[in-house]
């Protein structure tokens, strides 16, 4: 019962994270979607039907909810960090939470 109970929150992330990437009304036609699905059906019943073990399907679809969250986080890094042409020395210092000292001979010009 709980290997099943870990399956079905594992199909359920899966759809979460696949329902950021696509959007709620454009998922069910998504060709992932679809084989996420199919995939999950045929092997609800055993998963040695088609001579594959229960440990290495869930293995492959750990595996893709790790790529999916993955892709997710490098696009929330990419955006934040991206460039935006030459930065200055006080904005690259602001980027990675350091100040940069004031110029004690500014003042005298």
């Amino acid at each position: 019962m709980a290997a099943s109970r870990e399956i079905l929150t594992l199909y359920k992330s899966l759809l979460r994270e696949l329902r950021v990437v696509y959007g709620k009304g454009v998922l069910r036609d998504s060709p992932p979607y679809q084989h996420v699905r199919r995939q999950f059906r045929d092997h609800t019943v055993t998963g040695e039907r088609l001579c594959r073990s229960k440990v290495e399907l869930e293995h492959l679809a750990r595996t893709y909810l790790c790529y999916l969250r993955s892709v997710k986080e490098h696009e929330e890094l990419h955006a934040q960090y991206k460039g935006a042409g030459e930065r200055s020395v006080e904005s690259a210092a602001n980027l990675v939470g350091l100040t940069v000292p004031k110029n004690p001979f500014e003042n005298d010009k």
